[in-house]
């Protein structure tokens, strides 16, 4: 079988979601363009935009490549990404789609890690992993990448989700070489802590993880307490039991899709997209390339009033989950940060709780089936 050595770290099917019915180029635009001198003197920014397909965009030669006893070998990309990119895209399709509430739950963990492997395939999630692991070789990064892609799973499964829609807006959501972005009110591009390639924890209450979905929808996941109660002095502090890697029972019907975005809205998450993408972001029109001409207020905390949802999902405190068995017993539960029962004594008060409720709903049952 022929070696693959384009590599996209962007996928086709995902940048084709972000351009208009019957095209088939759309606009890039290079953050940091070559600049050249023409014969006459003038100063020129060499392929600033260009205009192709999605095939000729995000990729780069050999990215994903690993070579043992001088063989090149490109297993990471035709096996481990093909099977993600496959599940991802129908776990993204139904998401986005009018009917995503009786499509979503064979996906919906595949979104996750969908979400999670896009985070760290990019040129900018290996360059951040770089830092992180320190790896004696690019094998080694690449097989560290394989080993840690669940690693934010945990944490934005018991987020809040929010699916919005451009639909009424005239601009579009754009797409970058970053396209799960992170982003915290308090912490401002220029901040050591935001500097290349490093972002916001995802462990800190108002980090708010934005992944648009295609022109139309975006994605954006906020830490529970903070969608609940927001404000910039909580922004920087820890949410409640944070951790990597731990398991967890994911909630999807309480995911909020009922929010139309106004054109400054959707403009203020296009310009956050634009400001954390590395070098490249793209769009089925060229003016959507630079929100920054159109958008009214670009103060990086006002922005975060974009994400606030006044959903009544939002609304009460608690929030605990229980799984049981057919025969009423106690399978697993945990509260909506994901603690769950460490003692016996602990977890005999969970079963006592989970009867109650029972039999709470069960007399509920009963009574509406008189009426």
């Amino acid at each position: 079988m022929q070696r693959s050595y384009k590599h996209h770290y962007v996928p086709e099917w995902y940048q084709k979601r972000f351009m208009l019915e019957a095209q088939t180029a759309y606009f890039r635009l290079d953050l940091f363009p070559r600049t050249i001198k023409t014969p006459s003197g003038k100063t020129v920014k060499k392929g600033e935009i260009t205009k192709k397909g999605p095939g000729k965009f995000f990729f780069e030669v050999d990215l994903y490549t690993t070579q043992y006893f001088g063989q090149q070998n490109d297993d990471i990309e035709r096996h481990l990404f093909g099977k993600i990119d496959t599940e991802g895209q129908a776990a993204v399709d139904a998401l986005a789609s009018e009917d995503w509430r009786q499509r979503i739950h064979p996906h919906i963990q595949n979104f996750y890690e969908y979400m999670d492997a896009q985070r760290l395939r990019t040129p900018k999630g290996l360059y951040w992993l770089t830092s992180v692991v320190q790896p004696a070789s690019y094998n080694e990064l690449l097989m560290s990448m394989q080993q840690i892609r669940r690693m934010h799973c945990t944490m934005w499964v018991e987020a809040s989700m929010e699916v919005v829609s451009a639909e009424q807006s005239p601009t579009k959501f754009l797409v970058s070489d970053n396209p799960v972005t992170l982003f915290n009110s308090v912490f401002y591009p220029g901040r050591r802590e935001c500097e290349f390639p490093f972002d916001p924890g995802i462990e800190l209450k108002g980090t708010r993880t934005i992944y648009p979905l295609d022109l139309n929808h975006c994605a954006i996941l906020t830490n529970l307490e903070y969608a609940r109660s927001p404000g910039s002095r909580k922004a920087s502090k820890v949410r409640t039991h944070p951790r990597l890697f731990d398991s967890t029972i994911i909630k999807y019907d309480d995911i909020i899709r009922e929010r139309e975005l106004n054109e400054q809205q959707v403009l203020a998450i296009n310009y956050i997209l634009k400001k954390r993408a590395q070098k490249f972001i793209a769009a089925a029109d060229k003016d959507w390339l630079f929100p920054e001409s159109y958008l009214k207020r670009k103060d990086w905390r006002s922005l975060d009033k974009v994400f606030i949802s006044k959903s009544v999902k939002l609304l009460g405190k608690g929030g605990e989950i229980f799984i049981g068995g057919r025969n009423g017993e106690l399978l697993a539960t945990q509260d909506d940060f994901g603690r769950k029962p460490k003692t016996r004594d602990e977890w005999i008060a969970k079963e006592k709780q989970a009867k109650e409720m029972r039999e709470h709903v069960g007399k509920l049952l009963r009574k509406q089936k008189k009426i």
